[in-house]
C-alpha cells in the first residue's frame, strides 16, 4: 500500500517500542512515529489528541503494533477503524523480528477474491461477501467489528450482520448475489458466502483459501437463504 521506506520506518519503530504497542500515521511520503499514551501500553495504544490532530486531514493511514502475536486486528481496532474512517495497518513484533503486517479498513488493498489468505475481520467469509458486492454490483455493504471466535459465545451476529445489511430469508437461491449462513463447526450460524450462479457458491473458510465449489454439498449446513432487497427493517428468520 506504500513505499518499501515507509514499511521500514514503521517496523524500526515498532522494535524499538516492544514491548510497547507502537503507533504512529502514515501523512504523505512519510511514516511520523507518534507517543504511546494509553494506560496499558503493552496492550493497547492511544495517539494523543493533540499530536494526530496536526496530520489530521493529511492521514493516510493508522498504524500500531501488536505484541501479543495476534495477526488480525481486535473489535476494538476494527471499531476504531471504523469511526476514523482511515485504513488502519497493523505490524506484529516479538521484540527481536516482524512476523507480519497487514492494512485493513475501506481504503485498503482488497485482494482477488478467489485465493485470498484467511485472517479474521480483515479476509474472512463476511469481508468476502462484502467484497464481492462492492466489486460485482457496487452497493457497498457496512462493515462490522468483530472479535475472533465470536460465535463461541453463542451469539447470532451474522444473521444480525445480514438482516442490518437489507437481506431478507428466500426460499432457496437462485439469483447471483444471494446468500447463505450457515452452521459449521459452531452452535450458531457462524459461515457465509455469495451465490454467483451455476450452482456455485463463494465462500472462505478458517485456515483454507477463499474459493468457489458446488453449492449443494454445502446446503446441508445452511440455515438461512437470504436475498438483498435494500435496507429493510426486518428481521432475519431461521429457513424452514
Amino acid at each position: 500500500m506504500f513505499p518499501v521506506d515507509i514499511l521500514e520506518s514503521i517496523k524500526t519503530h515498532a522494535l524499538a517500542e516492544h514491548p510497547r504497542e507502537s503507533c504512529g500515521v502514515v501523512v504523505g511520503a512519510e511514516y511520523i512515529a507518534c507517543r504511546n499514551e494509553a494506560e496499558n501500553p503493552e496492550k493497547d495504544f492511544r495517539i494523543p489528541t493533540a499530536e494526530y490532530s496536526k496530520y489530521a486531514r493529511r492521514v493516510k493511514a493508522i498504524i500500531h503494533s501488536h505484541t501479543n502475536g495476534k495477526a488480525f486486528p481486535s473489535k476494538a481496532d476494527m471499531q476504531s477503524q471504523i469511526a476514523t474512517k482511515k485504513p488502519w495497518g497493523i505490524v506484529v513484533t516479538d521484540g527481536a523480528v516482524v512476523n507480519d503486517f497487514f492494512y485493513f479498513g475501506d481504503g485498503s488493498p482488497v485482494p482477488p477474491l478467489i485465493g485470498r489468505q484467511f485472517r479474521h475481520g480483515v479476509t474472512d467469509c463476511y469481508a468476502l461477501v462484502r467484497d464481492w458486492y462492492k466489486q460485482e454490483q457496487g452497493i457497498v455493504l457496512p462493515a462490522y467489528a468483530r472479535a475472533d471466535q465470536w460465535w463461541e459465545a453463542g451469539e447470532s451476529m451474522l444473521v444480525d450482520f445480514f438482516s442490518d445489511c437489507g437481506f431478507e430469508v428466500v426460499q432457496r437461491v437462485s439469483e447471483p448475489g444471494d446468500c447463505v449462513i450457515g452452521r459449521v463447526l459452531g452452535k450458531v450460524p457462524n459461515h457465509c458466502g455469495v451465490y454467483i450462479g451455476n450452482d456455485l457458491v463463494l465462500h472462505h473458510l478458517s485456515n483454507r483459501l477463499s474459493r468457489s465449489e458446488p453449492l449443494q454439498p454445502w446446503m446441508k449446513y445452511v440455515t438461512h437463504c437470504l436475498r438483498y432487497v435494500g435496507k429493510s427493517k426486518k428481521r432475519v428468520r431461521k429457513k424452514r
